[in-house]
C-alpha cells in the first residue's frame, strides 16, 4: 500500500548550522510529531520573520514581525536552532573522500541499525505553527 510506504518508512532529515527558516521549521515539524529522527548538528536557529522597510535615506529598517513555532509550541529559539537526536560533525570533502560519516549515520538509521543514542519520538498533534508577536 503506497500510503504505509509513505507514512511508515524511517525518515532521517540531515541538519547543520546551515538548516535554517522553512527547512528547520519543517525538520521541527517531522521531528515534532514522531516522523522523523534529525541527525547532524545543531541549526541555524532562525525562527523569527522579518520584514524590511525602505527609508528615506537609503537606509532600511528591519522588524521582526513575527516567530515560527514547533507543533510542541516551543520557539526556534534565535542562534540556538534544533537539537539534533543523533550527533553528527562531518563536512563532505568532495570526489576524493566521497564519504560522508553523517549520511552513513543517516542510512544505518533508516536500515534500522541506529545507535542507541536516538530520543524516542512521541507523537503530537498538529498545531498552528506561527504565531505573531502583536494582535
Amino acid at each position: 500500500d503506497a500510503e504505509a510506504t509513505l507514512f511508515g518508512a524511517p525518515l532521517v532529515v540531515l541538519i547543520d548550522r546551515g538548516t535554517a527558516s522553512a527547512a528547520e521549521l519543517f525538520a521541527a515539524a517531522l521531528h515534532d510529531n514522531g516522523r522523523g529522527v534529525l541527525v547532524g548538528e545543531h541549526t541555524f536557529g532562525k525562527g523569527l520573520i522579518q520584514r524590511v522597510f525602505p527609508m528615506p535615506n537609503g537606509g532600511a529598517l528591519k522588524l521582526t514581525v513575527g516567530e515560527y513555532m514547533r507543533p510542541t509550541l516551543a520557539p526556534i529559539e534565535p542562534g540556538v536552532g534544533l537539537e539534533p537526536d543523533l550527533l553528527c560533525l562531518d563536512t563532505p570533502r568532495g570526489a576524493a573522500e566521497p564519504v560522508d560519516a553523517c549520511v552513513d549515520m543517516a542510512v544505518s538509521v533508516v536500515r534500522g541499525r541506529a545507535p542507541k543514542a536516538v530520543r524516542p519520538l512521541a507523537r503530537l498533534p498538529l498545531l498552528r505553527t506561527v504565531r505573531p508577536l502583536a494582535e
